[in-house]
C-alpha cells in the first residue's frame, strides 16, 4: 500500500513538473533545451505510468523499490520547486530579450534615417566590427571578411585620406579629439560628405588598445546649406537692389528740392560773375575786391558741389561696407542734406548728442538712408497738420549693452493705434502714393546691423519718436 501512495505522489509530481516545462517552453518559444528537459520528464512519467500499470496488475514489489520511490519523488519535488523559481527568471529574460530585439531593430531603423554608422577596432588584433548601416555605406560582404580599418580608411576621399589619417595618429598617441568632416567613397562610387567622431579606449599602460567611432552621412545638410548660403546672397543682392531702388525714389520726392537748393549758388555764382565782369570792364574794381568777390564764387562753388556730392553718396550702389562711423558727425550730416533739399522754412532740428559718443559698426550709406527716410517721414507728417511748430529732435545715448541708441521724434499728428502694428510690414502704407517700402527696408538695414527698430509708444507726448540701435563693438 506504501509503495503505491509513493508511485501515485511521484506520477503526479512529474505531472507537473511537465506542465511547468510546457508553460516554460511557450516562454520561450519552444527553445531546444527545454523541449529536452520535457521530454525526459515525459519519458520519467511515463516510465511511472508502466510501475503503476505493473503494481496495480498484482506484481510483487521489493524494499529496494520502495527506496527508490521515495528518492524519485524527492528528485521530482525537487524538480517542480526548481522550475517554479526559475520559471519567473526565464520569463524576465525572455522579456528582456524581446525588449533587446525591439531596441535593436529600432536602433537599425533610426540609424537607416539618421544615416548613422558605428564601429569598433581592436588595435591589438586588428579586429573591426562595424554597423550593418555602416556595412552598406562601405559595401562590405555579408560574411565580414572584409571588414577593416584599412578597409574604411580606402573609401576615405584621396584629397582628405592624409588629414583622416593625420587626425586618428593625434587621437591614438597623443590623446587629442577626434572630429573630422570628409568625403567617403561609397560602394557605388558615389561621394559623400561625412561627420565623423571616435574615441580611443587605453590599456594600464596607456597605450591604444581600442577605438570606438561614429560616422553620419551629411551630404544632404551639406547640400541644403550651401542652397541656404547661396539663397542668402540672392536676398542680400535683392535686398540691396531695393534699398538702392528706395533710395532713387526717395531722390526724386526730393528733385525740386534739390534743383531749388543747387538754383541758389549757381543763381549767385552768376550774378558775381556778372557783376565782376562789368567792374573789371570799367576798371572800377580793386585788388581787395576782386579777391572778396571771387571769394565769395568760390564758396557758391563749393556749396553747390557739397550738394552735389551728398546727393552722389546718397544714391550710390556699393557692396555692404562696415566700418567704424563718427555717429555724431553722420547725423550732422544728414541733417545738412535734409536742411539743403527741404524747402521748408518752418523745420527747425534739434541735435542731443552724448558727449564721447563711441563709434558704432555700421555701413554709413544704409544708415544714412535709414535716418533721411525716416526724417522725411517725419517731415511730411507734420506738413500734415500744417504747424508753424515743426521740430525734429535726434538724439543718440550710450546703452549698457554695446549699442548705441539713436532716437527722431517730431512733432506731428502721431502714429495711429490702428495701424501701429502694420507699420513695419511690407506694402503696408498709409500715404497716397506710398509704396509701403521704406519703414521695411529701414528695419531690415538695422536688424542686419544686430540692431532693433521700433516706434516708441505709450510715451505720452505728441508726435512720433522711432528709435533704432546700432553696436560699438565689431564682434556684433
Amino acid at each position: 500500500m506504501l509503495y503505491g501512495a509513493l508511485l501515485i505522489s511521484s506520477i503526479l509530481l512529474q505531472a507537473a513538473a511537465i506542465i511547468q516545462a510546457i508553460h516554460l517552453l511557450r516562454t520561450t518559444g519552444w527553445r531546444t533545451p527545454w523541449l529536452l528537459l520535457a521530454l525526459a520528464i515525459a519519458l520519467m512519467l511515463a516510465r511511472r505510468l508502466s510501475e503503476l500499470y505493473l503494481y496495480l496488475s498484482g506484481h510483487a514489489f521489493h524494499s529496494p523499490q520502495l527506496f527508490a520511490e521515495i528518492l524519485a519523488i524527492i528528485t521530482s519535488l525537487l524538480l517542480v520547486v526548481a522550475l517554479a523559481r526559475l520559471q519567473p527568471v526565464i520569463a524576465s529574460a525572455e522579456a528582456v530579450r524581446k525588449r533587446l530585439n525591439k531596441n535593436r531593430r529600432q536602433l537599425r531603423q533610426a540609424q537607416h534615417m539618421a544615416k548613422l554608422g558605428f564601429w569598433e577596432w581592436n588595435t591589438i588584433s586588428h579586429e573591426f566590427n562595424c554597423s550593418e548601416e555602416m556595412a552598406h555605406m562601405l559595401g562590405c560582404r555579408q560574411d565580414r571578411t572584409d571588414r577593416s580599418f584599412q578597409g574604411l580608411l580606402e573609401r576615405v576621399h584621396s584629397q582628405d585620406r592624409t588629414t583622416f589619417r593625420e587626425k586618428m595618429n593625434n587621437a591614438l598617441y597623443e590623446h587629442a579629439v577626434f572630429d573630422v568632416k570628409h568625403r567617403l567613397i561609397t560602394k557605388d562610387e558615389a561621394t559623400r560628405n561625412i561627420w565623423h567622431q571616435a574615441e580611443v579606449i587605453y590599456d594600464k599602460a596607456g597605450r591604444p588598445e581600442y577605438v570606438y567611432g561614429i560616422l553620419q552621412d551629411i551630404t544632404e545638410q551639406t547640400l541644403a546649406q550651401e542652397r541656404l548660403a547661396k539663397t542668402n546672397v540672392n536676398l542680400r543682392q535683392q535686398q540691396t537692389e531695393l534699398a538702392h531702388s528706395t533710395r532713387m525714389a526717395t531722390l526724386g520726392e526730393m528733385a525740386s528740392g534739390i534743383a531749388h537748393e543747387i538754383n541758389q549758388p549757381l543763381g549767385a555764382i552768376l550774378i558775381y560773375a556778372n557783376g565782376g565782369k562789368n567792374q573789371l570792364a570799367e576798371s572800377s574794381l580793386s585788388i581787395s575786391e576782386t579777391g572778396e568777390l571771387f571769394e565769395k564764387i568760390v564758396t557758391q562753388a563749393e556749396r553747390a558741389a557739397e550738394i552735389i556730392k551728398r546727393m552722389r553718396a546718397f544714391v550710390r550702389k556699393e557692396e555692404v561696407h562696415i566700418q567704424e562711423i563718427d555717429l555724431a558727425a553722420l547725423i550732422k550730416r544728414v541733417i545738412a542734406f535734409i536742411q539743403a533739399t527741404s524747402r521748408s522754412r518752418k523745420l527747425v532740428f534739434e541735435r542731443d548728442c552724448e558727449p564721447a559718443l563711441p563709434r558704432v559698426w555700421a555701413d554709413t550709406i544704409q544708415i544714412e538712408q535709414v535716418m533721411t527716410n525716416l526724417i522725411l517721414n517725419a517731415i511730411e507728417a507734420m506738413a500734415q497738420v500744417n504747424s508753424h511748430y515743426q521740430v525734429i529732435r535726434i538724439q543718440a545715448r550710450t546703452q549698457a549693452d554695446d549699442f548705441v541708441q539713436i532716437s527722431i521724434s517730431d512733432t506731428g499728428p502721431g502714429v495711429a493705434e490702428d495701424i501701429q502694428d502694420r507699420l513695419f510690414d511690407p506694402f503696408f502704407t498709409s500715404k497716397a502714393k506710398g509704396l509701403g517700402l521704406g519703414l521695411s527696408i529701414c528695419k531690415t538695414i538695422i536688424e542686419n546691423h544686430d540692431g532693433k527698430l521700433e516706434l516708441l509708444t505709450g510715451s505720452g507726448q505728441s508726435g512720433a519718436t522711432f528709435k533704432f540701435t546700432l553696436p560699438t563693438k565689431k564682434d556684433h
